[in-house]
């Protein structure tokens, strides 16, 4: 359609003040014409007409326009060359230099020739950004207990699961380990509960420092805690609690009442091939008490 030459002119004056990123191409994919915006984006002070690839060569050279993560244009053009021009309609979705980002609309008719209209859709991103920042913090929050940071109950128990799965498929062995800070009624009873929550804070951030880090540790309710070490025999695991016993028992020497001289009882058990993981804590527990029968301040292994 032919627009008489003053309708052309209000149409050009529309485009260069919409806001959007418009640009023609033709079927050579040179820029034919571009509105104000796209210009002040890509090509201050840059005359037409110019190839689509040094539209992009002069932007990666002046620091504007797209931003090529790689530093190598050349790999980056010929990625995307690819695929340019494939559809009818295509929508891309690209990130510049200044932070922006532009969701692109190409049009190719049939004769070859391309319009091409950028859309800012930066405010979008940062929602997104900030819904799945929330999202992954809700996540963590489900997964955490509140009072010590460690995992929670059901977390650990999750963990475990998956350290069973491991070791049933490869074959190598997963220790358990059920922990009970001795005596902790009595912290609470004579020193309040905002004292026995503290030994619970300090209890777990000795632990965080002497676990390995792979090591899946977290707090089962009250002052019981679970410690699932993959890779570990009852025996290797037994002599890891016995370190940890020891490490604990040195960090309280600098501390005050009620923390100095909390002790710990604790049931090892080894997951047996086939074992179900409520079979293997009942073990665990079963080890647990009879840590407690014979006086705490140790650690039984269940088998």
């Amino acid at each position: 359609m032919n627009l008489p030459d003053d309708l052309r002119t209000r149409l050009l004056d529309a485009l260069d003040g919409c806001g959007l990123l418009v640009a023609l191409f033709d079927p050579d994919d040179v820029l034919r014409h571009a509105n104000a915006t796209y210009r002040a984006t890509f090509l201050p002070d840059v005359a037409l007409p110019l190839a689509f690839g040094d539209v992009l060569r002069h932007g990666h050279r002046h620091g504007i326009g797209v931003r090529i993560s790689s530093g190598d244009v050349e790999a980056f053009l010929s990625d995307i060359l690819s695929r340019r021009r494939s559809l009818p309609i295509r929508s891309v979705t690209t990130d510049l230099v200044d932070g922006r980002w532009i969701m692109f609309t190409e049009t190719l008719r049939d004769d070859g020739w391309m319009l091409t209209v950028g859309t800012d859709i930066s405010t979008l991103k940062q929602t997104e950004a900030d819904i799945s920042r929330r999202h992954q913090q809700a996540v963590l929050a489900s997964q955490t207990d509140g009072l010590t940071g460690l995992s929670n109950r059901n977390r650990v128990l999750q963990l475990a699961q998956a350290a069973l799965d491991h070791a049933t498929a490869t074959t190598t062995p997963v220790s358990l380990a059920l922990i009970d800070l001795d005596h902790f009624k009595s912290v609470n009873d004579q020193h309040g509960h905002l004292e026995g929550d503290r030994v619970l804070r300090a209890f777990a951030e000795v632990c965080r420092h002497k676990l390995r880090p792979d090591d899946a540790f977290g707090r089962m309710g009250g002052e019981e805690f679970l410690l699932v070490m993959r890779g570990l025999s009852a025996a290797r695991g037994y002599a890891v609690m016995q370190r940890l016993r020891r490490d604990l028992a040195r960090s309280w020497d600098d501390a005050r009442e009620p923390i100095r001289g909390v002790t710990f009882s604790c049931g090892i058990t080894q997951a047996r091939p086939g074992e179900t993981l409520d079979e293997a804590l009942q073990r665990a527990d079963e080890a647990l008490y009879a840590a407690k029968r014979a006086g705490r301040d140790r650690c039984v292994s269940g088998g």
